[in-house]
């Protein structure tokens, strides 16, 4: 299966903070190190679902935080939203 995530930098970026003990190899490995133009990614339905339970859980806390009025938080919560949105598209 492959994914393109919409807005990788902001995704993955609110992922690192949402997840500071660390991100799954696999997603380390396929994220460039910068993360601003990220290519497809090939993503198996276990991986897909790993993703889809990392991104709800920073969604939850952009949620929780939105009201601290930190200038990232809407900015990682659309992109936890969009991914989460796309992975249920393409997972099914």
């Amino acid at each position: 299966m492959s994914v393109t995530l919409p807005a990788p930098g902001p995704l993955y970026a609110a992922l690192q903070v949402c997840h500071p003990s660390g991100l799954p190899d696999w997603l380390n490995d396929v994220t460039p190190r910068c993360a601003t133009a990220a290519a497809p990614l090939q993503l198996d339905e276990q991986q897909a679902e790993q993703l889809a339970e990392l991104a709800a859980a920073a969604w939850w806390e952009c949620q929780q935080a939105d009201d601290d009025g930190h200038p990232l938080v809407a900015t990682f919560s659309t992109a936890c939203r969009e991914a989460l949105a796309l992975l249920e598209r393409t997972v099914g």
